[in-house]
């Protein structure tokens, strides 16, 4: 294809940028897990240092995991909704593509009907420029001049 749009273009680099959010969303995804468990094991070790965490152990260890639990949660949601916004420029970029391709092919079609007239109507002038032959041994008539 040789026709690309702004549209294109512009779909494209969203299409980049979008797959560069995704790894970035996991990397910091697989990074928080790897923290998380550093920090449960952080926890448990300061238990018998810290009274206070000692003694409500169970409820600090609920708390954390339901701290982790919520930001897993809206870690997936936002993984879920940059692969959707993925899913949707890849599209988009194909519905694009498809389009511009029919317009490259109506363009040539249109320009193929252009030069097809251009060379119809060189040919009409052509034989109507053409002197006809006039018969100068048959009997002419008093209509001739």
């Amino acid at each position: 294809m040789t026709h690309v749009s702004d549209i294109q273009t512009l779909l494209d680099q969203r299409l980049k940028a979008t797959g560069w959010q995704i790894a970035q969303t996991v990397v910091l995804g697989l990074l928080a897990a790897c923290l998380a468990l550093f920090g449960q094991v952080c926890l448990a070790r300061a238990r018998p240092i810290f009274p206070f965490i000692d003694q409500n152990y169970e409820a600090w260890q609920g708390g954390y995991t339901l701290v982790l639990t919520m930001i897993g949660i809206v870690w997936v949601v936002a993984m879920l909704q940059k692969i959707s916004f993925f899913q949707d420029c890849l599209e988009r970029l194909r519905s694009q593509r498809r389009l511009d391709e029919q317009y490259a092919l109506r363009a040539e079609q249109a320009e193929q009907a252009r030069l097809e007239k251009l060379a119809a109507k060189e040919a009409r002038e052509a034989e109507s420029a053409r002197p006809s032959r006039v018969n100068r041994n048959a009997r002419s008539n008093k209509f001739d001049y």
